[in-house]
């Protein structure tokens, strides 16, 4: 007699077998691969996980319902490297192939890559994730070619520290892609004078009496402000996943919001 199987379980079970219900993959399988888990996303868990399993029903869901969303997403980023549809279809081939720390199958191949996707964003966004990853690299690449630093007759670049494994390679993405979202709704959440503060003064690099000139605000006021926007984003932070605050990660990200916001007049951080 197989593990009890919780009732969260059960209903996060049902309520994926409406959404798909093309995928059977039994529920000792999807319990078994939540491990001990609490995902946001436990309906997408499911389909990774069957689609981890090399189930074609859910691959045929992947392709249908996730790939507009996906070619949406890259579509600004695809612009400097390749077409969206090709940097679907190299993500695809990434997260289909055989991970080595995956089970061994009834057909003999190893669990897909996908397995790693452990349900903390949207289906979508993790497959984005991958892409953009995908893009930015061969931007990177093309980069270091024009100035001479990678090719056949330049020097080989050393590397500052070796790459992460894939595995941390997918969770690093994914744990990024759930801060990005929470900075996005702690930053939403200050008065818009705060916002446009920050903004100003790290989004775009003003100095902090030009900031206060340009807001009608004393100097004394802009430190007091700043310090307190700080504070009101760390404890919001931390309070959703402790140890994730460093005040260079707040610089890092109310700089790509800035950047962001003005590029996608007020376009969700999300997307980027």
């Amino acid at each position: 007699m197989g593990p009890m199987i919780p009732a969260s379980v059960e209903t996060w079970f049902r309520a994926a077998r409406r959404r798909w219900p093309t995928v059977e993959w039994p529920i000792e399988r999807f319990h078994l691969h939540l491990g001990a888990d609490d995902p946001k996303h436990p309906e997408d868990m499911f389909l990774g996980g069957a689609a981890s399993d090399r189930m074609e029903p859910a691959w045929a869901v992947i392709h249908v319902e996730v790939r507009p969303e996906v070619m949406r997403r890259v579509l600004r980023v695809s612009r400097r490297s390749e077409a969206p549809e090709d940097l679907w279809a190299e993500a695809l081939a990434r997260l289909i192939s055989d991970d080595s720390e995956g089970l061994s199958l009834a057909n003999g191949r190893r669990q897909a890559r996908i397995r790693r996707f452990r349900g903390l964003v949207p289906i979508p966004a993790f497959f984005a994730l991958v892409a953009k990853r995908i893009a930015v690299d061969r931007i990177r690449k093309a980069s270091r070619v024009k100035l001479g630093l990678d090719g056949d007759t330049a020097e080989p670049v050393a590397e500052v520290e070796p790459r992460p494994r894939p595995q941390q390679e997918a969770e690093s993405m994914e744990l990024a892609d759930r801060f990005a979202v929470e900075f996005a709704a702690a930053f939403r959440s200050l008065t818009p004078t705060r916002q446009a503060l920050l903004s100003l003064v790290y989004g775009h690099g003003m100095g902090k009496a030009d900031a206060g000139r340009v807001l009608g605000m004393r100097d004394y006021e802009v430190s007091r402000e700043l310090g307190a926007s700080m504070r009101s984003l760390r404890e919001r932070l931390e309070s959703v996943n402790p140890g994730t605050w460093t005040l260079a990660a707040a610089e890092r990200w109310t700089r790509a919001w800035s950047e962001l916001s003005q590029s996608t007049e007020g376009g969700s951080l999300h997307d980027a």
